[in-house]
């Protein structure tokens, strides 16, 4: 009966281990991103089929009369006066592999989105894609994540 117990021990002992290791694994892209040339930062999330994000800090945060910069380009009236700070950038992000995301990137400073692709390059590197709707014209920034989905600064 001893031997059982034990034996049972164990048992529940791995698979709660193995659970909570589970638990534990994030969705890669999961965490604070730094785009290029430290503009914005942009906190990405999982979400069902697709990925939630916005951008949560922006390096000029104000216009020059210190207003909150809004979406005024935007191609939509109604999403023009809102504030970029809580846009999402990555629209409509699919998982096509382990590694890569397609799907629209909207970029505020034009009031545009374009197609394109998020793609994992390590842990703390992302690539971002976007390219022009009918021309052959594409262009790769690189975003470095600044804080992990457990909330911990990333390596540097």
């Amino acid at each position: 009966m001893r031997v059982l117990f034990k034996l049972i021990s164990i048992t529940l002992m791995l698979f709660w281990a193995g659970t909570a290791a589970f638990a534990q694994q994030t969705h890669p892209l999961e965490g604070v991103w730094l785009t290029k040339d430290g503009e914005s930062k942009v906190k990405i999330a999982a979400c069902k089929d697709t990925l939630c994000n916005e951008i949560i800090w922006l390096k000029v945060p104000n216009d020059r009369y210190g207003k909150p910069l809004m979406d005024k380009l935007n191609k939509n009236p109604k999403l023009r006066s809102r504030p970029i700070l809580g846009v999402p950038i990555l629209l409509n992000m699919k998982q096509v592999n382990k590694t890569m995301w397609k799907g629209r990137l909207y970029k505020p400073r034009h009031g545009k989105s374009y197609p394109g692709h998020v793609r994992v390059l390590d842990e703390n590197k992302l690539e971002v894609k976007g390219c022009h709707e009918t021309l052959p014209i594409c262009k790769t920034q690189y975003w470095k994540r600044v804080i992990s989905a457990a909330g911990d600064q990333a390596s540097q």
